[in-house]
């Protein structure tokens, strides 16, 4: 990631050029529809073709013995996917289980811990919509209260974001559920210095890692929090329903998937190994997922991507006239940006989904729109096949609806 810097809201009237491809047409390796333009993978990307094609032979392969491979040898059959995504986040094949997203690792905590009344579970304003709800649920459930620390845009700084969410931490807080990359802003948040104030102030500390497998590299157990959970399905380019839960030691035999099933209190990766009979094929092809775009180098695409997302957020901003909700450097991004929309966008639309649907319908742009603190943003992603054309066409067909 670049230096730290605050925000500027002046900036050269010159954006600089755009990472350079790291090969051709690099869209090919993907089944899109080229009439389309992509700029979602941070919600869920097309799955490679080559991945997809190692995910149809494991469906394959159980489907040519179910029983003995499904009912008897799943464990072996996921131990090298286990092997190769612990090694590529820095988790012990034994301290993670796999489930089939973030929001499902962080129901299996929730439900997992016992709250008080009075308890208090914390996050920020940038929680992710499921999260929220999730939180919500199990406060309800516990007479415990659910508590939003706000953190407004702009965010100058990664200080900013450590302050608020100390100022938030009372002797009431039991645990703390922050983004380590926030889907609604897209915002790097400084985990390993929350973690550090988290454990200073006897609270545990919930990371969620939607965005992370694959967006930034990762050493799970260097953080020092007490859990963790990441989807592979983003940016390691694994098939749907692929995602992991790590859960420090002291905490492992306490957590519980979602399912129980066959193997209580067995440990944590034999318990979510089987939580009843489903696909597993798709868990199985994660080490061919991180091996496929590992095939680009890793460094090579989370670099290009990062500074895709950096140039596409000085871009936009330029066009628009608007000033960014973080550095321009790009200090607090990874591979996503978010970029707020002309005023003018509001005039036009009532609701930001019939914005959304415009873009994707009348322009072909597929883009999440985020109502975040009562203004409208768009938050495009930077993945290996997009190209500096496609954020050109975002910014033109925003421009249009604007009335410009």
């Amino acid at each position: 990631m670049p230096p730290e810097a605050p925000v500027s809201s002046s900036f050269s009237p010159v954006t600089p050029a755009p990472p350079a491809p790291l090969g051709p047409r690099l869209d090919a390796l993907w089944s899109f529809d080229r009439t389309y333009c992509f700029l979602n993978h941070g919600s869920f990307g097309s799955c490679p073709r080559a991945v997809r094609a190692a995910y149809v032979a494991a469906q394959e392969r159980l489907e040519s013995r179910p029983i003995e491979l499904l009912g008897r040898r799943i464990r072996e059959l996921l131990a090298p996917s286990r092997a190769r995504v612990g090694e590529f986040l820095g988790m012990s094949p034994g301290s993670f289980g796999f489930v089939t997203n973030a929001t499902e690792g962080i129901n299996s905590v929730l439900r997992s811990l016992e709250f008080r009344p009075g308890d208090e579970l914390l996050t920020t304003s940038h929680v992710y919509n499921a999260v929220r709800n999730a939180m919500k649920f199990r406060a309800r459930q516990c007479g415990a209260a659910y508590v939003e620390c706000p953190l407004e845009l702009p965010i100058p700084s990664p200080e900013d974001m450590v302050a608020a969410i100390a100022a938030a931490i009372t002797p009431r807080t039991r645990l703390a559920v922050i983004d380590q990359v926030s889907s609604a802003t897209a915002l790097v948040f400084p985990i390993h210095r929350i973690a550090a104030l988290c454990r200073e102030r006897g609270v545990e500390l919930l990371v969620d890692a939607a965005h992370v497998p694959g967006m930034l590299p990762v050493d799970v157990e260097s953080l020092g929090c007490a859990y963790w959970t990441g989807n592979l399905h983003k940016w390691c380019c694994a098939p749907k329903g692929t995602a992991v839960l790590w859960v420090a030691p002291e905490r492992r035999h306490d957590v519980k998937p979602v399912n129980i099933s066959h193997f209580l209190d067995d440990g944590l990766a034999e318990e979510f190994d089987w939580q009843g009979t489903r696909d597993m094929a798709a868990w199985m092809t994660a080490g061919a997922a991180i091996d496929f775009m590992g095939e680009f180098g890793w460094d090579r695409v989370r670099d290009h991507n990062h500074r895709m997302a950096t140039w596409a957020q000085r871009m936009l901003c330029e066009r628009w006239q608007l000033d960014p909700v973080s550095p321009l450097d790009g200090t607090l991004l990874g591979s996503m940006c978010t970029v707020p929309v002309p005023p003018e966008i509001r005039t036009r639309f009532s609701r930001w989904e019939d914005f959304q649907e415009t873009l994707y319908r009348s322009h072909r742009i597929e883009v999440p729109v985020i109502d975040f603190g009562g203004r409208w943003h768009v938050r495009p992603s930077a993945q290996v096949y997009n190209t500096a054309d496609q954020y050109e066409l975002l910014a033109q067909a925003v421009l249009e609806e604007s009335g410009a």
